[in-house]
This record gives C-alpha cells, structure tokens and sequence, in this order.
C-alpha cells in the first residue's frame, strides 16, 4: 500500500489545499469544503488488486461534491464503493440520501453529480469498480446507486467484509489471484442489489437505465433554469413525454419531485457553506431554478423543517 499523501508534515494553512488536490488527482475530479477552520489532518493510502483500485482516506470533517462542473472537467466514467470503517456520513446521488454506518457502504457512478457530508472525523474505503465489469454482471445504475447496503447482515454484510478484508490484506497477492478476487467481489455487490425485495420490484432495465441517466444528466446540466419543463427535458432526450413519465416512475418519484428534491438540496449545501456566506438567500433559490421567493421558502421548510434564514444563521 502506497501513502499518497500524509498533511501531518505540513504547515496547516496549506493541509486542505493539499488534501482537496490529492483527491481530485487520486479519485475523480471533486470539489471539497472544510467544515472546521484551522488545520485538516489527512492521509490517502493507495493500492490495487486486480481490476479494483483501492483508496483509504482518513480526515477532518468535510463536505465533497462531484458537480456537474467537475464531470465536464474530467470525463470518467466507472462507479465507485464507499465503505464506511470509521465514523457517520451521509451521501447523496440520484435525489437519494443514506446515511453510512461503520460497516454500510454505498456505490455511486461517477457520471452524476454526487455528494458525501462527513461531520466528524471519518475513516473511510473507497473502491473504483469497472463500468464494463458491472454491466456484465446486469447492474443498473437506477437500481444500485444511492442506496444503503448494510455491513451486519445479508449478502450486502458478507460483501462489506469481503471489500475490507481485500483491502486490509493485500499484500503478497499476485495479479492472477488478484483478478480472481475481484471478481469475486464483484460477484457479491451484484449478488447485493439483488437481495432486497422493494429495489427489486422497483428496477429498471438496462436501455431505461440509460434513458434515465441521459435524462438525469440534462437536466443536472439545466438545473437552475426555472423554464425547464418536462416537453423540452423530452424533446432533448429524444423521447416522448409519455415515455419520459412511464420510465422515470420505476424511480419511486415523479420527474417534478426529483427536480425540486436536486434544487432544495443545492440549495441547502449553499445556505450551510461557508463559503457562500456572501450570498443572499434570494440569489441562491434564484440561481437553483426557483422565482418566486415564497414559494422557494415554503417547500424549503416542508422538507427541512426550518426556514432558509434559520438555515443560514445555524450555518
């Protein structure tokens, strides 16, 4: 295993700076927000066995998010496992929010925007799993990204282990023997996703997989128009509006629910950032699609339960 980074050496105003550039060099293109001000101790240790690339990060309470800025600066596309080993977090992908327990994990693709809340000091596994190996294996973004997978129970228990085990010990495994663990983990996630009931009678299939992907990405991309309407998110897909309600009903929420749901949740990341602290509360609803700031503060505090200003000054 290879430290790719250790901020313990370093002065502490430049620890974060170094900290946000390793992550985005090492992981994926990311934005980051430190939560505490001062120092940011962090360490990023690395390795591979076989087609799985292996990330261990350890730091400071923080905020990480894959905008759709990031994805037009850094194209990849695989998906990615998190495993949580040490402290809460919570992640957010496809208008879902879970919360990770010591033991959980969640996969997320790295093609949409994603977000990870960590608010106390956290240790944490993340896994590059290949795009192409999991489509063999028949899974769905829709059906497995944004959820939570228990550590203590199940099939998802016994691939929690097995993702830990790998990666703890590592060492002397050959690349022959490597390959074939990975694929026996890969195995297993798969094996997860198919184990609980309700993902199962909500999944959808491959070519609606990726209708709703390309329909998520537009409208991602859009977000903060407060014109975009169902006929031009369509029309833009290439799809009948119909089609666009019948596929994005296997989601468990309306098209008009998500996108309120993605522009109530940017614009709380931007009410508890510090570093939006310049912006008025109307210019934030305004520039995340709403326009009408009473409207913006009535469904905000249906779904928060306290008002934009409270918001901020907790903040």
């Amino acid at each position: 295993m290879i430290t790719v980074l250790s901020t313990e050496p370093m002065a502490e105003g430049a620890q974060f700076a170094s900290f946000r550039a390793a992550i985005c060099s090492e992981i994926v293109d990311l934005s980051a927000h430190q939560l505490d001000r001062g120092g940011f101790k962090a360490v990023i240790r690395k390795h591979q066995v076989g087609s799985l690339g292996y990330t261990f990060v350890d730091c400071e309470p923080v905020v990480i998010e894959r905008a759709v800025r990031n994805i037009d600066r850094d194209k990849s596309s695989c998906y990615f496992l998190a495993l949580q080993l040490e402290g809460v977090g919570r992640v957010r992908q496809l208008g879902r929010e879970v919360r990770l327990h010591p033991g959980d994990y969640t996969i997320f693709d790295s093609a949409l925007p994603y977000s990870l809340h960590f608010d106390s000091p956290v240790r944490r596994l993340l896994v590059r799993l290949p795009r192409a190996d999991f489509l063999r294996r028949g899974v769905v973004t829709e059906n497995i990204c944004g959820h939570a997978f228990r550590g203590d129970t199940g099939t998802s228990g016994l691939a929690s282990r097995l993702v830990t085990m790998l990666g703890l010990d590592a060492d002397g495994i050959d690349q022959p023997l490597g390959n074939s663990l990975a694929s026996a983990v890969l195995d297993a996630i798969a094996a997860a996703e198919c184990e609980d009931p309700l993902r199962r009678q909500q999944a959808v299939n491959q070519p609606q997989a990726e209708i709703l992907r390309r329909v998520r990405v537009i409208v991602m991309a859009n977000l903060s128009d407060p014109d975009l309407s169902t006929e031009r998110i369509a029309e833009m897909a290439g799809i009948s509006v119909r089609y666009l309600h019948k596929v994005f009903s296997a989601t468990g929420m309306t098209l008009h629910q998500w996108i309120q749901d993605e522009r109530l949740s940017r614009c709380y990341e931007c009410l508890t950032s510090p570093n939006q602290r310049h912006r008025t509360i109307r210019d934030i609803a305004f520039s995340n699609g709403f326009n009408d700031s009473g409207y913006f503060s009535s469904r905000f505090s249906r779904r928060y339960g306290v008002s934009p200003s409270k918001i901020r000054k907790s903040g």
